[in-house]
């Protein structure tokens, strides 16, 4: 990773693949919460890393070019190919494909070191950052995961599916239960149930006391669980009639910077997150 030792330490390092993200209309882009991520926080003049994984087809490469012009450090894991969706709008949202997979995000030589990042998102689209990723940085001061990735599967079509939280691997679960912060959707929590209040505690359940949960629930704001104490906050600001592929990724992104002790506690942190999350479906709008 090109993060030297004599430069200041950053302030978020995200790991997670690159995609390749097709869309109804015949357009492709790249994709994946490591470009969502890195974009908003570049805005704000932020010092990001990315660990990612991408093939050779031409939008992932369009991925890295951008990557290597916002990071502040970047290591690439190449493989044959680049995890790549088929996306698809619908009255119940929007549904995705598995098209083709993608290889796993790893680094190369050994542990990384902690003390050059002030904070860590494990960001995956489709479980390519293991167990022993979420092991190797726990001298970080703060560490969250977008569980996004590890609760997908795919049908017999290559539609992506929601797994149960009782479907995660053990190890997995005990990982991700020493985290400072846990983030998920209520699509990613379908198998749960519908309401995001029940999925928010099985969340706990699953997770054990350790992390701070939150559970997303799009235009309703979203499910803050601290220590076992639950409450809902709506969003701060609402920008209607954007594409909100990505905001759930800029919210982790920002709750993640500072969720080892938030300012003001976890109730104020999460307003100044969604409010960041604002702000960027508002510059969509101004393009």
């Amino acid at each position: 990773m090109l993060i030297q030792s004599r430069s200041r330490p950053l302030d978020l390092l995200v790991v997670g693949g690159l995609t390749v993200d097709r869309f109804a209309d015949g357009s492709s882009a790249p994709g994946g919460s490591v470009l969502h991520a890195i974009r908003a926080a570049a805005e704000r003049r932020l010092r990001i890393g990315v660990v990612t994984a991408a093939g050779p087809e031409p939008e992932a490469q369009a991925g890295l070019v951008e990557l290597h012009r916002l990071a502040a450090g970047l290591e690439v894991a190449t493989h044959a190919a680049t995890w790549t969706f088929r996306h698809r709008d619908s009255i119940d949202g929007r549904r995705l494909w598995l098209e083709q997979r993608g290889g796993p995000v790893a680094w190369a030589g050994g542990a990384p070191d902690g003390r050059r990042t002030r904070a860590i998102l494990y960001a995956p689209v489709a479980d390519e950052v293991d167990v022993a990723a979420l092991n190797s940085w726990e001298e970080v001061r703060a560490r969250s995961a977008i569980l996004q990735g590890w609760l997908r599967s795919t049908g017999e079509d290559g539609e992506v599916l929601q797994r149960p939280l009782l479907a995660l691997d053990d190890r997995l679960c005990e990982a991700l239960g020493r985290l400072d912060l846990v983030v998920a959707s209520r699509e990613d929590l379908s198998a749960e149930g519908d309401a995001p209040s029940d999925q928010l505690a099985a969340l706990r359940v699953t997770l054990g006391a350790g992390p701070a949960l939150v559970v997303t629930d799009g235009a309703d704001g979203l499910w803050l669980d601290v220590g076992g104490d639950r409450e809902h906050l709506p969003v701060v600001w609402l920008v209607e009639d954007v594409p909100t592929v990505g905001a759930g990724d800029v919210l982790a992104t920002f709750l993640t910077m500072g969720a080892a002790d938030p300012p003001g506690g976890w109730h104020a942190h999460a307003e100044r997150a969604m409010r960041v999350v604002a702000e960027v479906l508002d510059g969509r709008k101004r393009r």
